[in-house]
C-alpha cells in the first residue's frame, strides 16, 4: 500500500480527515502551505468553518485560493460552483472541508459528492473532511486519518 501511494505522488488522491476531536482544518491549512511551497496552486473550500483564524495565511501565500459560503447562498449551488472551479486544471489540491457534515446534514447527497470525486482530474489531490464520514467515502479513499478525542 505505502509503495502505491509513493508511486502516486500524492496526485489523484483522495484523503479523508474525519472525527469528532478538533484539528481537521488545521491539517488542511498544513497541507495547503506545503503546497503552496511548491508552487502548486491549493483551493481551500469551506462548509461551514470560517478561516478568519488564517486570514494572513491567505495574504502571503497567492498560492492558495479559499472560497467560503456566502450567507445567502444554498449548499448544493456553493459545492457545484467549487466542483466547476476545481475541473479547470488550474489547481493541483483541493480541500473540502466540512464537507461531510453538509452530507450528514442532507445539505448534498452522497451520490453528488461520489459523483465529483469520480470525475476529477487524476492531477487533483482531494482532502475531505466531518466529523462523521459516510461509508462509500471510506471506501474510495488513498488515505484515511480519524482524529478522536482523548
Amino acid at each position: 500500500m505505502m509503495r502505491e501511494l509513493l508511486e502516486k505522488e500524492a496526485f489523484g488522491m483522495v484523503e479523508i480527515y474525519y472525527g469528532e476531536a478538533n484539528g481537521k482544518t488545521r491539517l488542511c491549512t498544513g497541507t495547503a502551505i506545503r503546497a503552496a511551497l511548491k508552487k502548486k496552486n491549493v483551493l481551500m473550500v469551506s462548509f461551514g468553518e470560517d478561516y478568519d483564524d488564517y486570514s494572513g495565511l491567505f495574504e502571503i501565500a497567492p498560492h492558495i485560493t479559499r472560497l467560503m459560503l456566502p450567507a445567502n447562498a444554498g449548499v448544493r449551488e456553493y459545492f457545484d460552483h467549487a466542483a466547476r472551479i476545481a475541473m479547470t486544471f488550474r489547481y493541483s489540491v483541493l480541500i473540502l472541508d466540512g464537507v461531510f457534515d453538509s452530507v450528514e446534514k442532507q445539505q448534498l447527497s452522497i451520490s453528488e459528492v461520489d459523483e465529483f470525486l469520480s470525475n476529477a482530474p487524476d492531477s487533483l489531490e482531494i482532502i475531505c473532511t466531518g466529523e462523521k464520514v459516510q461509508e462509500r467515502f471510506l471506501k474510495i479513499a488513498d488515505e484515511i486519518v480519524e482524529l478522536r478525542k482523548g
